[in-house]
């Protein structure tokens, strides 16, 4: 009898199994993406003016010249939404910027300024007393210059290239469209402030 009744459960459970219906189509699930990284290869990165001037200070690269850093500058603001100062370069680089056009450069007169200084590689740069504020570099047009801002009573010497990196940050956090211009404390001597200052086109 116990062995009836187990056959006979067996076969309802079967059937119940059989007559199951089979879930009907419904809608697609939706696809998880498996990549949480942009690719390199399609993505427009700022172009980094500190990064150039590493780039020209070290002899085992081969690097841009002013034009084609120029022209690389402008074609990665040409690939980008927005071209404002709030963006992870400005709050690396640690810079004041300029935002009174009068008192900005237009990029090509930083560039020269920038290429220039480190082109002086070691070669030091004095800043005697009793000057408090002194001009270190000037553009072709005399409009726009490096200044060097200091103690009236110290005297402050640094190679040429230490301008340039300075530079080459305040370019990294104070530029957008065709203008530049800030300052920031010169990150090898705390007691030089750098200016990048245009009288205004």
């Amino acid at each position: 009898m116990v062995s009836l009744k187990l056959t006979t459960t067996i076969a309802m459970l079967a059937a119940l199994t059989v007559a199951a219906p089979f879930p009907g189509p419904g809608p697609a699930p939706a696809e998880v993406s498996t990549s949480t990284s942009i690719s390199t290869s399609t993505a427009t990165k700022p172009f980094s003016f500190s990064q150039w001037v590493d780039d020209i200070l070290n002899p085992n690269v081969v690097a841009l010249t002013p034009e084609q850093a120029l022209e690389a500058y402008y074609q990665s603001i040409n690939g980008t939404s927005t071209t404002t100062t709030n963006n992870s370069l400005s709050k690396r680089a640690g810079a004041t910027c300029e935002t009174n056009n009068s008192k900005r450069m237009p990029v090509a007169d930083a560039v020269y300024i920038v290429n220039t200084m480190a082109a002086g590689g070691q070669t030091p740069v004095h800043m005697p007393p009793p000057f408090c504020s002194e001009y270190i570099c000037r553009s072709t047009s005399g409009r726009s210059a490096m200044v060097g801002q200091k103690d009236c009573l110290r005297l402050v010497e640094e190679p040429s290239e230490y301008w340039a990196r300075a530079g080459g940050l305040i370019m990294d956090a104070c530029t957008w469209g065709d203008m530049s211009g800030g300052k920031i404390i010169m990150p090898a001597n705390q007691y030089i402030t750098v200016l990048l200052s245009g009288q205004g086109y």
